[in-house]
């Protein structure tokens, strides 16, 4: 018996009575620490050494059964809330910034005060941008304003993909399955609040061009609302195939 199949024996005993679904957490749990064992091989390890690490890496059987089973220690809610909350907030950065790339182009394709129309208080005339020598001092409050609202998400978007590219160094140096979240957490959260957020802002933008009279600023909604149906469809997929899997195993 090597050092997986030991494992796997350990961590089978460790799940008995948690509730889990058995037979998929050691499939799953087989397959993360063999895909382990050829990056050490491909590293320069020997198979030996590198299944001595990838176990190593795993974690302890119960933690990894306390993980995917019914039961739940107060201990852990720290720890479970930052294997969902980072990666998935980093995430959902990142897709600030894709929106704020849209809210670019549709600023290019319909014009600023399509994304930009709709300006808050604090922009007077006072605050016409110096050197726009082709536009009024309304076109040039509109262009300020949509170089902000790309610029800030953009922000926004580059920050989140510096915290993802960290989370993923961690997440390979400790092994996968140590920040791994509950099975079924992470989808079902993101489909819920993607969800609501693409129905909000998405309804938004069609009442801001229906009853305003006008389509200024909806760009804004229709940007957002946009990224955040597809992100809803990219975690719905997710969900759909985890329920699909746990049914069928």
């Amino acid at each position: 018996m090597n050092d997986i199949e030991r494992y796997l024996h350990r961590l089978a005993v460790a799940l008995r009575g948690s509730g889990a679904d058995v037979p998929r957490v050691l499939a799953e749990t087989r397959e993360h620490l063999r895909d382990a064992i050829r990056d050490g091989v491909a590293e320069g390890l020997t198979e030996e050494e590198a299944g001595r690490r990838a176990v190593a890496r795993f974690g302890s059987p119960r933690v990894v059964a306390r993980r995917f089973g019914g039961g739940f220690a107060w201990r852990e809610v720290v720890p479970e809330l930052a294997r969902v909350v980072v990666p998935s907030g980093a995430i959902g950065l990142v897709a600030i910034g894709v929106s704020g790339l849209l809210a670019e182009a549709l600023g290019r394709l319909f014009g600023a005060a399509f994304v930009a129309g709709g300006m808050p208080a604090r922009y007077t005339s006072r605050r016409c941008a110096v050197g726009n020598a082709g536009h009024d001092c309304l076109n040039a409050l509109i262009h300020e304003h949509l170089h902000a609202i790309v610029g800030t998400r953009v922000v926004y978007g580059a920050f989140g993909l510096l915290v993802l590219a960290g989370y993923l160094a961690v997440r390979r140096r400790l092994g996968a399955v140590r920040l791994a979240p509950r099975p079924g957490v992470v989808p079902l959260a993101g489909t819920t609040l993607y969800g609501v957020a693409a129905a909000v802002l998405l309804i938004d933008g069609v009442s801001v061009v229906t009853y305003g009279g006008t389509r200024a600023g909806s760009g804004q909604s229709w940007s957002d609302g946009g990224i955040a149906l597809v992100m809803f469809l990219v975690y719905a997929r997710s969900l759909y195939r985890e329920r699909l899997s746990r049914s069928t195993a």
